[in-house]
């Protein structure tokens, strides 16, 4: 189970904190370079945005493109997978667990929709030989015992009661975006791939505005305002749907709260360098006249669709006023 925490902690570390801002309710105080008029003359200087070129025949653009259609199949869960038969030793079973100490559920032993490779002894011992055989779509308890020597001392010698469900068995090779481009509510294929050609594209330019673009200074409040925003974000659902605090989670993992915000200061700069980047272009360029960037309170929730929606008006222009070879 250790091993899944730490895994858990690397996504939330990779997360975008734009996802964790909408958290906090409409009259939280959210970082002004996002929502108010703030000179951003006075953080960056913003690179040039106007007359860039993709070539999509490039080995950088292929990656790229390769990378897109990867993150549509991962972060929409889009596998080839076995719905009926049983599950064998080798199989990457896709599950949903709750693990129970006499009859409470105990922090760290819930999730749903994770990949487990039977047979890979990422589980305590009997958990994943307790799978073989079961139907797919079929739910089974498995009476466990953590080992003695578990790095949870409160788990460690403990009799548990793990509720699996097999939700089904992910087949292996590639994933053939053919036969699943409806799952993303396209029409065609070829309408799925010129709209992730488009997004490549995109991307690119961003990047190369991104490149070129110096960042004076990341302003201290801002910054800290979303970082506690993703630590109350975690908070909140660990405790929603795990029945503990994320200080606890940190904990198992032999880290704490400061160490957290020590490690999201990286990801907090890369995502305000972005951030400061399309709300400089939106406003130099005007791309939406009527927006009321300091209208806080209104948003409130709005947060996240808000940034998105600059972030797409920003990338559209990119694309629309470059060279795509």
């Amino acid at each position: 189970m250790k091993k899944i925490l730490k895994i858990m902690i690397a996504a939330i570390l990779l997360t975008a904190l734009v996802l964790l801002c909408a958290c906090s309710g409409s009259k939280a105080k959210y970082g002004t370079l996002i929502y108010g008029n703030t000179d951003l003359s006075k953080y960056v200087t913003l690179g040039n945005y106007k007359g860039l070129s993709v070539d999509t025949s490039s080995e950088n653009f292929k990656q790229a493109y390769e990378n897109a259609v990867n993150k549509d199949i991962s972060s929409n869960k889009i596998v080839e997978k076995r719905t009926e038969g049983k599950v064998a030793n080798g199989d990457t079973a896709n599950i949903d667990y709750e693990g129970k100490r006499d009859g409470v559920a105990f922090a760290g032993g819930t999730a749903k929709g994770y990949d487990l490779t039977i047979g890979s002894g990422s589980f305590i011992p009997g958990f994943e030989s307790g799978l073989i055989g079961v139907n797919i779509g079929d739910t089974v308890d498995l009476n466990l015992t953590f080992p003695e020597n578990y790095g949870n001392s409160e788990l460690a010698g403990a009799a548990v009661v793990f509720t699996v469900k097999v939700n089904y068995v992910k087949l292996p090779g590639e994933v053939k975006m053919e036969n699943h481009y409806a799952d993303l509510g396209f029409s065609s294929f070829e309408e799925y791939e010129k709209d992730v050609k488009k997004r490549t594209a995109s991307n690119l330019l961003f990047e190369q505005v991104l490149a070129n673009t110096e960042v004076k200074e990341y302003p201290s409040e801002d910054k800290e305002t979303l970082i506690n925003a993703a630590y109350e974000y975690y908070d909140i659902l660990y405790k929603k749907n795990n029945n503990t605090d994320f200080a606890t989670i940190l904990s198992q993992n032999n880290m704490t709260k400061e160490d957290f915000k020590e490690k999201m200061s990286v990801t907090a700069d890369a995502q305000m360098k972005e951030q400061m980047v399309y709300y400089s272009i939106f406003r130099a360029e005007k791309l939406k006249d009527d927006y009321k960037l300091n209208d806080r309170e209104k948003l409130g929730q709005d947060v996240m669709d808000e940034i998105t929606r600059i972030e797409k008006a920003v990338k559209n222009y990119l694309y629309e006023n470059s060279e795509i070879k």
